[in-house]
């Protein structure tokens, strides 16, 4: 591999499992050469992180506004397509949520894309229910669980929190303002057919009404 003499490029190091490695500029450029002065990655990138600081063993790189992230090596483990990275585990444990096109999605701890990136919003996963996160796109929204897996469609404009009505059941809105419910498992529990939709107590059971129009729920 080509090597850089030039000791005045060197003004960063970091270290490898066995040598240093230095940040080297060039041109405006960084890259990086180990110690005995030969290329690891040549001086193409516009930024080059610590390794270890976002994820062990990589540095993330940014080349023309993108991010992505490389090894000890110089080899390229994730490239640099992502208008943003975010810290690993700060969703879910081994992932980071990543931005291209403006719109997110998740890539592990290989690298790899787990969810990609197709949603406007990504919610906090258990913000509604253990290892769910809500996901949005075109003003509908649905969830995800921790595995990457469509839960629930996005088909609903509005999904309200669980246990609010009726324990287990959550509230869901379409985009004509039509109502019904799903439960922890997704399934839809009520149909989304309703204009509205009154929890009672015992005291008002004699006086519900069940129609087309008007549901109601009971909340014991």
């Amino acid at each position: 591999m080509k090597k850089i003499f030039s000791i005045s490029m060197l003004f960063l190091a970091t270290y490898s499992f066995s040598q240093k490695l230095f940040i080297v500029k060039s041109d405006e450029r960084f890259g990086l050469i180990n110690e005995s002065g030969i290329e690891v990655i040549p001086p193409k990138y516009n930024a080059i992180e610590d390794y270890d600081k976002a994820h062990p063993n990589w540095a993330k790189v940014e080349l023309e506004s993108l991010y992505g992230f490389v090894d000890r090596a110089g080899k390229i483990v994730v490239e640099p397509k992502y208008e943003s990275i975010n810290d690993y585990n700060e969703y879910n444990q081994g992932w980071a949520l990543v931005k291209k096109d403006g719109k997110f999605g998740f890539i592990n701890d290989d690298g790899k894309e787990v969810v990609p990136p197709i949603y406007e919003k990504i919610g906090k996963f258990g913000e509604y229910t253990k290892d769910w996160a809500s996901v949005q796109s075109k003003g509908l929204t649905g969830f995800i669980s921790t595995d990457g897996n469509i839960i629930v469609p996005l088909k609903y404009a509005v999904i309200e929190k669980f246990d609010v009505v009726r324990k287990n059941w959550a509230l869901v809105k379409d985009k004509k303002d039509k109502i019904g419910f799903i439960d922890k498992s997704g399934k839809e529990i009520i149909p989304v057919i309703y204009d509205n939709i009154e929890a009672f107590t015992k005291k008002k059971k004699d006086d519900a009404l069940t129609t087309k129009k008007t549901v109601v729920a009971d909340t014991e």
